[in-house]
């Protein structure tokens, strides 16, 4: 936190306390200070969790989804009676084989080797064709109810135009992630359209407004005329000045009130004024609207997790959302890569049905536990 920085926050003095309205002003300037501090750690861990996934964990993905394709093909050929004389066992590899399809199927959004698709057909009732076409029908049943819970009209053209199923549940997540926005955009509007409803309070609410803008307004002015690098002679305060006056541009046109008055306290300082200069109604529609971007800062800080961009390194545990620790998990995937690998090399190696059961035996479920007694 800068709360200790001059400038920065009012400090009251020996013969001039802090007022209520100062008081209020110097928590939420300090609080919007620490929660910007706390979004921009949060979002520099998790794009650092996101850079990791991308360079250590998605080569990891594709190398175990490429050894689980060669297992499954290496094992359905052992699935029938002359290998494998007991039907319980037979049944066991039907759903290891059916496993790691379904895992593969799962990576890369449905199967696209036409082999593995035969196979589906070997070790389930009925053709992947038929699987896909009633998976793809689910996805539409929702995305149509989602559609008209907003109240649209479902249009699946883009669906249609899908080459593959990848390319389909893509699609679908896209029109799933406007139908959000939209839903968000109207509750939003609800919600503002619930803050007055007689005239007088719009009236006043419209005066708040429009001082605030005014108030943005003339913060802007009075820095511009003092900080404009113009009017410097000397070479490195004008150098000075040609940031600050970027600085200040992007405020005003991001209706960033807290770097604002962040500049005008500063400037306020170094040419001996005080904290007089803030009047009371100014400190009011300054509270109001800083008062809004804590609100702003502490969503953002509580959803920055749910965006899109780190939905790969974002799991759900008791419906809470929780971050992986990517080491780990790097660790896990070299360990089931290894298992595979030597599984692959067994059976390719295997004459007989005591060979591919030592080869699998690691990839299978441990047995229940039965306690004794």
């Amino acid at each position: 936190m800068k709360v200790d920085q001059p400038g920065i926050v009012p400090r009251p003095a020996p013969d001039r306390p802090l007022t209520k309205a100062q008081e209020t002003f110097r928590n939420l300037l300090a609080r919007v200070e620490s929660l910007r501090e706390a979004n921009d750690a949060e979002e520099e861990k998790l794009d650092a969790t996101l850079s990791f996934f991308v360079a250590e964990i998605v080569p990891r993905i594709a190398k175990q989804t490429a050894l689980q394709k060669d297992l499954v093909r290496a094992l359905a050929p052992h699935v029938n009676k002359t290998f494998f004389p007991h039907r319980q066992e037979r049944l066991e590899m039907k759903e290891l084989v059916q496993e790691f399809l379904s895992e593969i199927a799962k990576t890369e959004k449905g199967l696209t080797d036409a082999d593995l698709r035969e196979i589906y057909g070997i070790v389930h009732t009925s053709g992947y064709d038929e699987y896909e076409r009633k998976t793809l029908a689910t996805v539409k049943e929702s995305l149509a109810k989602m559609f008209a819970e907003a109240g649209l009209v479902a249009d699946f053209s883009e669906l249609e135009s899908a080459a593959s199923e990848a390319e389909f549940m893509a699609k679908a997540e896209e029109l799933i992630a406007r139908v959000r926005k939209i839903k968000e955009a109207e509750l939003e509007a609800a919600n503002c359209g619930q803050a007055g409803h007689h005239s007088s309070d719009d009236e006043q609410l419209r005066a708040a407004e429009e001082f605030r803008k005014r108030s943005i307004a003339n913060i802007y002015k009075q820095l511009a005329r003092v900080l404009h690098p113009d009017l410097e002679r000397d070479s490195e305060r004008q150098k000075q000045k040609v940031q600050l006056m970027q600085e200040l541009t992007v405020a005003f046109h991001q209706n960033d009130l807290h770097t604002l008055l962040r500049l005008q306290m500063e400037w306020i300082e170094n040419e001996g004024g005080d904290i007089a200069r803030l009047t009371e109604e100014k400190l009011r529609v300054y509270n109001e609207v800083l008062g809004g971007q804590v609100d702003g800062l502490e969503k953002r800080l509580r959803n920055l997790v749910f965006h899109p961009r780190y939905r790969p390194v974002v799991t759900w545990n008791l419906r809470l959302p929780e971050v992986i620790n990517v080491p780990d998990k790097a660790r896990e995937l070299d360990d089931r890569i290894a298992i595979i690998e030597h599984a692959v090399q067994l059976i390719a190696a295997s004459n007989t049905a005591d060979d591919v059961r030592t080869a699998i035996a690691p990839l299978r479920p441990a047995p229940p536990y039965h306690s004794i007694g």
